[in-house]
């Protein structure tokens, strides 16, 4: 299920906080027709974490509705709590997702004693959808160790896999060996997608991709065609366009960069700020530099 390029889909919000319904649709749309293989919505591109339960269940059920079946959507469902990680994960099922992704809780650090725990209660509670751990220690603060991941995946039939956002390389290799076969992982960051997949990786829960998915898809292709020359050209020219993506506040220059290809994709959500007229011209620049506007 989890293969290819899968944008980590940003979520518009209208001026005042709220979830912009019709940019949400038309950027699914524009997603799906640029040729990814998935869409991974409410992850930290999507500021899942800086939203209401309310608001990220009414983005769950438009984006399902939206993609109608034409490619897999995996919904991040991670919250602070077991409850509420259980609520999210119970609404992803009943809307039609066709997987989702946990992240470890945040802010409160946890052994792997109570993430086993937590884990477990999420799996035993939505027994019949794939689930996917999500490693991301940068910013969850906690980490799923590969021991604990190989453990939770022999315990529950419904684990199928990880998502590794660490930006470790020996890290992602220790969950490909340690999970084997008929698991998937993928790598959360562009920067790696080469040597992630040369490891074993199925795919990419891709930042670029949300603004940009045409080289993604396009490095993914070339690698599966066996054109390693032109895979390692395209990865660097990923690395590229992710530097220039991260001139000006966190996540908003995504917005903005969608914004100068003609597409609405409504504002970002406080504390997330827009970017000032100099972050927009250096933006502009930088891409235009690359040939891509």
């Amino acid at each position: 299920m989890i293969h290819g390029v899968i944008p980590a889909v940003l979520t518009p919000f209208t001026t005042n906080g709220d979830v912009n319904e019709k940019a949400l649709r038309n950027y699914v749309n524009f997603l799906i027709e640029k040729g990814v293989h998935g869409l991974f919505p409410l992850g930290t591109n999507g500021s899942g974490p800086l939203m209401s339960v309310a608001d990220r269940k009414k983005v769950i059920t438009i984006v399902v509705e939206e993609t109608n079946n034409r490619i897999p959507v995996i919904v991040h469902t991670g919250a602070i709590s077991t409850d509420e990680t259980i609520e999210m994960t119970k609404h992803a099922a009943e809307a039609g997702a066709d997987a989702a992704a946990i992240v470890t809780p945040w802010y409160f650090p946890h052994d792997d004693i109570s993430l086993e725990l937590h884990f477990s209660a999420v799996a035993e509670a939505i027994p019949n959808l794939p689930l996917y751990l999500y490693n991301i220690p940068g910013n969850a603060k906690n980490e799923l160790k590969p021991k604990l991941v190989q453990k939770l995946a022999a315990k529950h039939q419904n684990i199928r896999g990880i998502k590794d956002s660490s930006k470790d390389l020996s890290r992602l290799q220790d969950y490909i060996f340690s999970l084997g076969d008929g698991y998937e992982i993928v790598v959360g960051t562009d920067a790696l997608v080469y040597p992630a997949l040369a490891m074993g990786a199925t795919g990419v829960v891709s930042a670029v991709g949300n603004c940009f998915p045409e080289v993604m898809v396009e490095l993914y292709e070339a690698y599966q065609a066996g054109d390693m020359k032109k895979a390692k050209e395209l990865q660097y020219r990923a690395n590229q366009v992710r530097d220039v993506l991260k001139l000006g506040s966190y996540i908003t220059p995504y917005y903005e960069a969608l914004r100068l290809r003609g597409l609405d994709i409504g504002e970002v959500k406080l504390p997330l700020r827009s970017l000032t007229e100099t972050e927009k011209d250096a933006l502009k620049t930088g891409l235009q530099a690359l040939n891509l506007l």
